[in-house]
């Protein structure tokens, strides 16, 4: 199985980006004889918004509620890919984190205590309209989810100027030099080499 983990801040886009992601996996994949994915979506309240989203796109959802799987809910997260594993065993699973979530917590946890995981990358979304805000407001919080990006994915591209966008992705490198960044907007179309780029 191969995992891919959102992180980002609420209402950073992460549910209109997974959904783009997922079509792309069904898309391509050819492996006929194995299910080829699953999602996992955690809320901190006690009903699922975002859910509602992608089972609408015919897509199977996994949810889990009450709390943060970085931490409270952490136990539960590796039952369900353990559990998701011996049942299921799909070509990917999409894992979407709440927006206060370390996902780089979330990725530890899984490698130390979960089965059958062949690939494990991190995708951070960052709300390009606010991040300067958030940065004012959760520094310690943006900072880490950044930090942790295998891939950083600026999102709302098409609601700021040039030098907002530009000023935005020095932020962004000045964080993580490591990630690959790609500047987005989850309203358009996402171009095939980009989730070529995080599935490959």
């Amino acid at each position: 199985m191969n995992l891919i983990i959102f992180g980002g801040f609420l209402g950073s886009g992460k549910t209109s980006l997974i959904l783009s992601l997922a079509h792309h996996i069904i898309d391509k994949s050819v492996i006929i004889d194995k299910p080829k994915l699953v999602i996992i979506e955690n809320e901190i309240g006690e009903t699922g918004i975002d859910d509602k989203i992608l089972k609408s796109g015919g897509y199977s959802v996994k949810e889990l509620f009450a709390g943060c799987i970085c931490c409270t809910l952490s136990v539960d997260l590796t039952t369900t890919i353990n559990d998701i594993y011996r049942n299921i065993n799909p070509e990917w699973i999409i894992i979407e984190c709440t927006g206060i979530a370390y996902p780089g917590m979330v990725m530890d946890s899984l490698k130390k205590y979960t089965q059958g995981i062949d690939m494990i990358k991190v995708v951070t979304v960052v709300d390009a309209e606010r991040m300067e805000e958030l940065t004012d407001i959760t520094p310690v919080l943006v900072e880490k989810q950044v930090k942790d990006g295998d891939v950083v994915l600026i999102n709302k591209i098409d609601l700021i100027s040039e030098e907002e966008l530009k000023k935005a992705e020095e932020h962004v490198a000045e964080i993580n030099s490591n990630a690959k960044i790609y500047k987005v907007s989850a309203n358009q179309d996402i171009v095939k080499g980009l989730w070529n780029e995080v599935t490959g």
